[in-house]
């Protein structure tokens, strides 16, 4: 088994090695033919025919399979039952293709032929064809282009031909060919072409006549040194290792720039230093020379090898672009502020900045500086209460810049218009705008400044002459908040603000959802704003999902400008679960916190609040109104017109009256056994109440006693006749007085309190009053015949019935000698018992003259006994 392993290891080998030295299939033994039409080698992008015919012994062919670069190719076309066509269309540099046929009765395939087929083309003309020979060198170098690739076997020959005879050179490599100076006359000249040919075609390069004399050129120099005169960049010395009297030619270039070539002029002939001008400071230069001989052709050697040099530096010839952030005003009045700048530019710093210097004028005087390091944008520092401005300048070795300046207070200037801010790409925001409308002067420039929500701010300069910028916004589905100023002489403007994202993204998460009331069939629900960094767009609309139980989710698209919602048509007592999601212009957003809605078991609450808020309104008035003095007034005056007066009539309480309850303390104190009697109970007889008001006082000042005179007022009187002539002394009484004006007498009470009086006769006479209260307005009164008084109150006539005192009772009789109504009058407000009558006649003091008072009066009838 070892043995056999390996003689099958040692054929394999043996094959292979055939197939590749052979060059493929070409090599292979083939029991049959594989015919190419028109040739193995052919142009790329023709046809090409293949016929497969096979002669394999004791084979009766079944099938035909042709393998180009081992794939099946379709369409083949049978000539006999021994050999098969087939077309194919080659567009690659090399392919093989092989052929196969199974035979009848056979379990596999066996291989006819194979062959390797090439497609290329026809060389080029060769171009740039050159033939040079350096001094001190034996030989003759030519050189070419062969042109595009023909991706076959293409042979090229050189060829000199002089009068005499011609002569041919293989090329030692492409494109080149070295040919010793021994095989030409120094003298003779020569026609020099090279010649291309290949199995598809020739060509040959245009024809160039020289002599050896001709193709001698200088040998190649090197630049040993640059030297910059002063040390500045606008002065340089070239130097090279010039061995024989020849010109030079001199190139230079800035990093991958087109070379600059040196004026003819400017070249030296003699020296072998030069000098060089133009040149840019702190530049990295390359720099090359060649020799050349004057007036001959072909007169230069190749240029030399590049020589690297940087240029020194010179003062930056640029302002700093410079913006701030303003911080905090401290309690002294300084304030904190931040200095952003933009790194200048090489071809503007001119060398390396050492720093940037910040300073300012304290009261447009004193000077203070800061230095910012080289290596950061920005600089924080802490300016006095009273400064406006700031300069900032950039420094180098050589020098700084011109002062960039920065205002610091914030003028009232009217601010840029924003008129597009869309986005450009996913990395990229177009922002356009036009000039103020009103502007206080020229527009320098302008400052755009844009925010991310995590608080990354960046900033771009843009001159007056743009309208219009692109904001790098290379974080999709990040709000950015963009600020537009513009800047003056003497101030910025106040800022245009708007919000843009280069590119939306669906929002990250669901707003937060919350139940705020529920009822019987329906639940009030409100949620919160999502994040902006989750938001990733603009939120359009929002949609609330419910569902019950497991049955279908059901939901609701509901404006971006609300942020609570009721659901209606509930089911009571039912369980529900509700969230939200929310959809900007990428689509929607990501499903929202879940929460659990629970309505309440069958009962309205809106129902209960009204039932409790009418019956606690119907205690609450009615309460309102018994306590509240002022109410029941006014709501007595309004229904007085409307109802009978006797609803609102008040009767007074005899057992509350002050006069009884002095009468009862005398009765109680007093020595007399007279009054011990009087201990019990009076009789009682009904009384009327009769109101008096201001209106009446003037004809009633018989009981008008003013609080001055009332101790000098002493009623007397005499029960018999035969006592007349006896005058007992009485007490007087002191009755309370009314102070107010006949117009303003209103709700007021008025009360007197008698007191008895001790006379010398046998019989003396007792007198109980009582206070009456009133409260209407008597626009007029009268006495009719009958004996009832006629009062007048607000516009309404009411009568009086005094029936209850007639049998026994008297017309009051005053003192005539103060003009008061007499017995016979029938004007008499107080009607009082005859015998009461009698005593008061009989007096033997006069009263004196009362102010105006008003007492209510509680009448009993007045006997015999009393006097």
């Amino acid at each position: 088994m070892e043995s056999f392993s390996r003689r099958f290891a040692v054929v394999m080998g043996m094959t292979v090695l055939l197939y590749w030295n052979s060059g493929g299939c070409s090599g292979l033994v083939c029991r049959g033919i594989l015919w190419v039409e028109p040739t193995p080698v052919f142009s790329m992008g023709s046809s090409v025919s293949v016929v497969c015919t096979s002669s394999i012994e004791n084979c009766h062919p079944e099938k035909f399979s042709v393998y180009l670069n081992n794939n099946p190719q379709p369409s083949l076309h049978h000539l006999n039952h021994s050999a098969v066509e087939l077309q194919l269309h080659i567009t690659i540099p090399h392919s093989a293709i092989r052929c196969h046929v199974k035979c009848k009765g056979q379990r596999g395939q066996q291989m006819v032929c194979g062959k390797d087929i090439k497609g290329g083309y026809p060389p080029d003309n060769p171009t740039n064809f050159t033939c040079i020979s350096k001094w001190n060198s034996n030989t003759i170098s030519c050189t070419w282009k062969k042109g595009k690739a023909t991706y076959i076997n293409t042979s090229y020959i050189v060829e000199f031909q002089s009068s005499e005879r011609i002569q041919t050179f293989s090329p030692q490599r492409e494109g080149y060919v070295l040919i010793p100076l021994s095989h030409f006359e120094l003298a003779a000249e020569y026609n020099v072409s090279v010649r291309a040919r290949n199995h598809l075609g020739q060509s040959q390069s245009a024809i160039i006549q020289l002599t050896i004399n001709d193709v001698v050129i200088p040998d190649t120099p090197t630049i040993t040194n640059i030297t910059f005169v002063n040390g500045s960049h606008k002065e340089a010395v070239l130097q090279w290792n010039k061995s024989v009297q020849l010109c030079a030619e001199v190139r230079y270039r800035a990093a991958v720039n087109v070379w600059t070539m040196v004026e003819e002029k400017e070249t030296s002939c003699e020296n072998s230093t030069f000098e060089l001008r133009g040149l840019k400071p702190f530049t990295q230069y390359e720099f090359q020379i060649r020799s050349c001989k004057t007036n001959e052709k072909l007169k230069c050697s190749g240029w030399s090898p590049s020589f690297l040099e940087r240029t020194p530096e010179a003062e930056p010839c640029r302002r700093v672009d410079v913006w701030r952030i303003m911080g905090p005003t401290h309690s002294n009045g300084s304030r904190t502020v931040t200095i952003l700048w933009k790194p200048l530019a090489p071809k503007y710093s001119r060398g390396i900045i050492l720093g940037y210097e910040v300073f300012y004028r304290e009261y447009g005087k004193q000077r203070h500086s800061h230095l910012c390091q080289p290596n950061k944008t920005q600089c924080q520092i802490t300016l006095p209460k009273h400064t406006k401005m700031l300069y900032i300048t950039a420094l180098n070795s050589k020098g700084s810049s011109e002062a960039a300046q920065l205002s610091i207070g914030q003028k009232e200037f009217a601010p840029p218009i924003i008129t597009k801010l869309v986005s450009a790409d996913s990395s990229r925001i177009l922002l356009a705008w036009k000039a103020p409308s009103q502007t206080k002067g020229s527009v320098l420039w302008y400052i755009a400044e844009w925010h991310r929500h995590d608080g990354s701010m960046r900033w771009k300069k843009v001159t007056c002459l743009q309208n219009s910028t692109y904001i790098e916004a290379k974080v999709s589905g990040s709000r950015y908040h963009i600020s537009l100023y513009a800047i003056y002489s003497n101030g910025e403007s106040k800022p245009a603000t708007a919000e843009a994202y280069s590119k939306e993204l669906e929002p990250r998460a669901g707003p937060k959802v919350s139940v705020v009331e529920t009822q019987k069939k329906r639940a009030l629900i409100k949620w919160e704003d999502i994040p902006v960094h989750l938001q990733r767009g603009f939120i359009k609309t929002y949609t609330i999902y419910l569902k019950k139980g497991t049955d279908e989710t059901y939901f609701r698209n509901v404006s971006v400008a609300l942020r609570q919602y009721w659901l209606e048509s509930l089911e009571p007592a039912a369980l529900y679960t509700v969230y939200m999601t929310a959809w900007n212009s990428a689509g929607k957003g990501a499903k929202g916190e879940e929460i659990i809605l629970k309505l309440a078991e069958g009962y309205d609450f809106t129902i209960l609040m009204v039932i409790v808020v009418v019956v606690t309104s119907s205690i609450a008035i009615p309460l309102i109104v018994m306590f509240c003095n002022s109410i029941r007034h006014r709501i007595k005056r309004i229904f007085i017109l409307w109802v009978p007066e006797w609803v609102f009539e008040e009767f007074p309480r005899v057992e509350n009256s002050s006069v009884v309850k002095l009468l009862q303390e005398k009765y109680r104190t007093d020595s007399d056994s007279l009054w011990l009697s009087l201990l019990s109970d009076p009789p009682v007889t009904e009384v009327e109440e009769t109101i008096f008001f201001s209106e009446e006082v003037a004809a009633l000042p018989s009981l008008l006693v003013d609080d001055t005179y009332a101790e000098g007022i002493e009623w007397q009187c005499a029960g018999k006749p035969e006592a007349e002539g006896t005058p007992s002394e009485h007490h007087g009484y002191q009755p309370q007085v009314s102070n107010q004006g006949e117009d303003q007498l209103f709700n007021s009470v008025e009360t007197f309190q008698p007191e008895l009086l001790n006379t010398s006769s046998p019989a003396d006479c007792g007198i109980f009053t009582m206070l009456l209260n009133g409260t209407f307005d008597i626009s007029s009164r009268s006495l009719l015949p009958s004996g009832d008084i006629n009062v007048t109150f607000g516009g309404k006539s009411q009568i009086i019935d005094l029936t209850g005192f007639r049998g026994k009772r008297e017309r009051v009789e005053f003192n005539e000698r103060h003009d008061f109504p007499t017995e016979d009058s029938d004007q008499g407000q107080t009607l009082l018992p005859d015998a009461l009558v009698d005593c008061l006649r009989h007096s033997t003091q006069e009263p004196v003259a009362v102010n105006s008072y008003f007492p209510q009066l509680v009448v009993r009838p007045v006997t015999e006994g009393d006097c």
